[in-house]
Order: C-alpha cells, then sequence, then structure tokens
C-alpha cells in the first residue's frame, strides 16, 4: 500500500518552456525562464501554498532542466523547507539498435487500439495537446506501425542509460521515479520489458509510478500482470484530452483502478489551456477523485490562482 501522497504536484513544463499554448507562449516561457531568477518566483508561490512535491524531467530533457533543478535546491534552502521530486523519465528504447522512432511508435498505438476498439483515428489526429508537436497530422499518417512480431524480437531497454538517467537524482528525495509515457508502448508490445524496467528501478531503491497516455488500453494490461508499482501518472481532463483510447474507456479504467488502491496522479488538468482552472480542478479532484494532481504554472498570477483554487476545492 502506498503512502498518502501530496494532493497537489508541481508541473514543471511550463518553466521548461513547454506550455500546450503554442509556439509564441513556448518562447515566451523558454527566453523568461531561462533566467533562474524568474523560476524561483514562481516556485516561491508554490512553496507558499504548501506545495513540497515537485516533479521533474530528465536532466538532459532540455537546457532549461539543470536551472529548473537549481532553483528548487536554493528555494528550499532559502525557505529552510524540505521538497520531494517525482522524476519523470523517459525510456531509452531501442529498435534493431537505435532510438525508436517517435511518430511510428504513435503510429504502432493507433493500429493497436483501432482493432481493439474501434475507429480513434480522429481524436488522434484532431487532439490539440498531440498538434502541438511539429507537423504532426502529416508525421502520423505517414508513418508506419511497428510490427508486434518484430518487437518481439528487436525491441530493447538501454539499461545502462536507463540506470544513469535515474542515478542522476539520487543525490534527491525522491517519492516516486516516473517511467514516461514509453510505458503504453511497452505494455502492448514487450511487458516483460516494462517489469523488468520496475525491478530494476525497485533494485535502485525507488518506488514506480508508470506514466500512461493510454490509460483505457494499456492500465488493463499492467494490472493483469501485477506489476509492482504504486500507481499511473495519466491525462485527467474534462474534453478528454490526451485521454485514450476514448475519454470514457480512460475514465471507467481510471476509477477502477483508483478503486482497488493504486495511486491516480492527473496531469493536463487544462487541458492545454482549454479549461478554466476551477472547473478543470472539480473535474480532477471531485469527479474522478484523483489522489493527486500536477499542475503546471508559466506564471507567478497563474501560481496563486491555480493553486488557490486547488487549495479550495480541496478544502470544500
Amino acid at each position: 500500500m502506498h503512502e498518502l501522497v501530496a494532493r497537489i504536484i508541481f508541473g514543471n513544463l511550463p518553466l521548461l518552456g513547454i506550455t500546450y499554448q503554442g509556439i509564441e507562449k513556448d518562447e515566451e516561457c523558454r527566453t523568461r525562464f531561462s533566467n533562474k531568477d524568474e523560476m524561483k518566483k514562481v516556485i516561491e508561490v508554490a512553496i507558499r501554498h504548501g506545495i513540497s512535491c515537485f516533479a521533474s524531467s530528465s536532466h538532459d530533457f532540455n537546457e532549461l532542466v539543470p536551472t529548473y533543478l537549481e532553483a528548487i535546491n536554493e528555494i528550499a534552502e532559502e525557505k529552510a523547507t524540505e521538497v520531494q521530486m517525482i522524476p519523470c523519465l523517459g525510456i531509452p528504447l531501442e529498435f534493431k539498435g537505435k532510438k525508436i522512432d517517435d511518430y511510428r511508435r504513435w503510429a504502432t498505438y493507433l493500429d493497436y487500439e483501432t482493432k481493439s476498439f474501434g475507429d480513434v483515428k480522429e481524436r488522434y489526429l484532431n487532439d490539440p495537446i498531440l498538434n502541438c508537436r511539429y507537423a504532426w497530422k502529416e508525421s502520423l499518417i505517414r508513418a508506419k506501425p511497428y510490427k508486434l512480431k518484430e518487437l518481439e524480437r528487436e525491441l530493447r531497454v538501454n539499461w545502462k542509460k536507463w540506470e544513469d538517467i535515474v542515478f542522476k537524482f539520487s543525490d534527491y528525495d525522491s517519492a516516486w521515479v516516473e517511467p514516461g509515457s514509453e510505458s503504453d508502448f511497452l505494455a502492448i508490445s514487450r511487458m516483460d520489458l516494462l517489469q523488468e524496467l520496475v525491478d530494476r528501478t525497485r533494485e535502485l531503491e525507488h518506488k514506480v509510478l508508470l506514466g500512461i497516455h493510454h490509460a483505457g488500453t494499456s492500465i488493463p494490461l499492467i494490472e493483469k500482470e501485477k506489476a509492482k508499482i504504486d500507481g499511473y501518472v495519466t491525462p485527467t481532463n474534462k474534453l478528454g484530452v490526451m485521454m485514450f483510447p476514448t475519454q470514457q474507456d480512460a475514465e471507467i479504467i481510471i476509477e477502477k483502478t483508483r478503486e482497488t488502491g493504486k495511486l491516480i496522479i492527473g496531469i493536463k488538468p487544462f487541458a492545454g489551456g482549454g479549461i478554466e482552472p476551477k472547473e478543470a480542478l472539480s473535474y480532477v479532484y471531485k469527479k474522478m477523485k484523483a489522489n493527486s494532481c500536477m499542475i503546471g504554472v508559466s506564471s507567478v498570477q497563474e501560481a496563486e490562482e491555480d493553486f488557490q483554487i486547488a487549495r479550495n476545492i480541496l478544502e470544500s
């Protein structure tokens, strides 16, 4: 049984210049938060609202991650407060010795879910967050799905790289390590590798949450194998953005999984800015009854507003 998780987790992506609100907003954030002091202003608001758990990407995710981690350390020292991290780490998958192709990976999901759930292609093509990727629609349409039989023979995890990525967070108090959304790919193709990934991460003395974007598909497969994880980090928003294969399927599985005692940590609650904070967070905490939510903010004003709204909902 997991320990009670913080109900509000600081989402890091806006401070890394990823807002899901367009290129201009991304560039604005990337420029502003290249200044560590600007990051610290936002983090300080989170600390003041009682938030002590922070999501983080891997050190090599982009050039702002080291600055973000330094900012957290400095604020924690200045405020004499303890913080925990949840590192979200991409799984270094290789096919025939080369890095897995992300568009072919998504084409494989589409092929798998179409066979299992019916035609979901339009949901993929029109998802507003996926469309923040460069030439998303054209690239997905052109991409050739991997064949599952080939993946059985040729898909590998670069274990040395994975252990190196995890080791870089050894100086932090990590509440959990979160293998990223490649977990979905392993769930539908190589459950043996996913099990091994979980076991190796636990051997490194970390508890594990899995990052999942296909809750309706992946979670039942993972639960059937009884993987030794504490729960899932998964999109949870009223518009169903990034909730695959469909919002209804994802909602049903999220609720069933939470009832078993597994943690559900909602991400992308605002659906890339498409939902007002009160409405968004009421859905996550009240309707879906998620244990926690990662809330990303791109300014001091947003931080003050969103964290206060979250606190009000949780206290009501």
